[in-house]
C-alpha cells in the first residue's frame, strides 16, 4: 500500500515539473501523442548562437525581444502537409512583440484568424501568439488552420500582453496595426521622432497603433516609463526644446501618449482624450503564466510533498529508535532509572479528609 501511495504521488510530482517546464520539445511530444498529426522529419533547432542563419539581418531584433529557441519541422496529416516553425520566447510580452513585428511586416493582405490568443493570416503563411510561443504555420489553408488550432489547445499558460499595449484606446483603432517596441530600433522615420530621445536608456517601452478620425489616419505612439517622475522629466524636455505641439502630447501619470501623421488638432485631440492610465502593482520580473491546470496541480504538488517529508521523517524517527533499542538496550531510550509508572491503586481504600473551620 506504502508502495502504490509513494509511486502515486512521485507521478504527480513528475507530471507538474513536465508541465511547469513545458518547452518546445515537449509541447510537439504533446501535439504528436494527442492528435492525429505526426511529424515528417526530424526537428531543426536554432538558438541565439545559430539564429542568423535562420533570420538574417532580423535575428538581432527578435534576440531583443527576449528570444529563447526556434524548431522547424514538417507535419503531416489527414488534411495535409504543413511547415511549422515555432518560436519560444522567454514570456507572453516576448512574444507579443515577436508577433506584432511579424504582423506589420504583413499588412497587406492580411486576415485576421480566430485561432491561439491573437492569429492573422498573409497568403499561405499563417501565424498564432499564444502565451510564449508564437508560431508559423506554412501550408494549404486547411490543413494550415487545422493543425494551427491542434498546437494552439497544446499550449498551456496566460497570453498577457505587456503593459504599455494595454492602453490604447479602442475607439478609431485600426485593428491589427498595434505593435510593441522595445528599443530605438522599432522606431520609424514615419513618426518624425528621434528614437534617442525617448528615454529608452531609462527603460522605456513603446507601443504604436494606427487611428482613423473621420476618414483620416493617425499614429498613436504610447511611451511607458518606470515611474511619472521619470515620464515628467521627458514631458519637461519636449516642452522645452519647443519642437512639439501640447496638443498633440498627452502624460498620465508614467504614460505619455503623442499623436504623428497628422497636423489636425481635432483629429489628435479624439484620440487623446480616451487615453487613461490607472495605477496597478506590477511585478518586476516576469511572473509564470498560470492556467487553472498548473494551479491544481501545484496545490497537490504541495500536498504531495508535505506527506512525503511527514513520512520520511516519521520512518526515520522509528527507525533510529528500534535499531538504537536492539543496539543498545536499555542504555539510550526506556532506561529503567527514567521511567515512572503511574499506578491507579483501586485496591487501596478511600480516604477521608476534612477541613476544618
Amino acid at each position: 500500500m506504502k508502495i502504490r501511495w509513494f509511486w502515486g504521488v512521485l507521478s504527480i510530482l513528475l507530471a507538474t515539473a513536465a508541465l511547469q517546464g513545458q518547452a518546445r520539445e515537449s509541447l510537439l511530444k504533446t501535439v504528436a501523442q494527442n492528435s492525429k498529426w505526426s511529424p515528417a522529419d526530424k526537428p531543426v533547432q536554432y538558438d541565439e548562437k545559430t539564429l542568423e542563419t535562420l533570420e538574417g539581418k532580423r535575428a538581432a531584433t527578435i534576440k531583443r525581444y527576449g528570444f529563447t529557441g526556434v524548431t522547424i519541422q514538417n507535419w503531416s496529416g489527414m488534411e495535409g502537409n504543413v511547415r511549422l516553425t515555432l518560436y519560444e520566447m522567454m514570456d507572453a510580452g516576448a512574444a507579443y512583440g515577436l508577433f506584432t513585428l511579424e504582423r506589420s511586416r504583413a499588412q497587406a493582405g492580411m486576415v485576421t484568424i480566430p485561432i491561439g490568443t491573437e492569429g492573422f493570416r498573409a497568403g499561405s503563411r499563417a501565424f498564432v501568439w499564444q502565451s510564449k510561443y508564437v508560431a508559423k504555420f506554412e501550408g494549404p489553408v486547411v490543413a494550415a488552420d487545422a493543425f494551427a488550432r491542434v498546437v494552439s489547445e497544446s499550449i498551456f499558460g496566460r497570453s498577457r500582453k505587456p503593459p504599455v499595449s494595454s492602453h490604447f484606446p479602442p475607439e478609431n483603432l485600426v485593428q491589427g496595426s498595434e505593435r510593441y517596441v522595445v528599443d530605438e530600433t522599432g522606431i520609424g522615420r514615419d513618426l518624425e521622432l528621434n528614437p534617442q530621445t525617448l528615454g529608452f536608456d531609462d527603460s522605456a517601452e513603446a507601443a504604436i497603433a494606427d487611428y482613423r478620425v473621420n476618414g483620416k489616419t493617425a499614429h498613436l505612439v504610447l511611451l511607458m516609463y518606470p515611474t511619472q517622475q521619470v515620464a515628467k522629466k521627458y514631458e519637461d524636455e519636449w516642452t522645452s526644446s519647443g519642437k512639439d505641439e501640447p496638443a498633440f502630447r498627452k502624460r498620465v501619470g508614467p504614460l505619455i501618449a503623442l499623436v504623428r501623421g497628422s497636423h489636425d488638432p481635432d483629429v489628435a485631440k479624439s484620440i487623446l482624450d480616451s487615453v487613461n492610465y490607472e495605477s496597478q502593482v506590477t511585478w518586476d520580473q516576469p511572473r509564470p503564466d498560470l492556467s487553472l491546470r498548473q494551479v491544481i496541480l501545484t496545490i497537490f504538488t504541495f500536498i504531495g510533498v508535505a506527506l512525503l517529508f511527514t513520512v520520511v521523517v516519521g520512518l526515520s524517527f522509528g527507525g533510529v529508535r528500534v535499531f538504537v533499542k536492539a543496539r543498545y538496550p536499555d542504555r539510550v531510550f526506556d532506561r529503567p532509572e527514567d521511567m515512572e509508572i503511574i499506578q491507579l491503586k483501586l485496591a487501596q481504600g478511600v480516604i477521608h479528609k476534612e477541613l476544618g473551620e
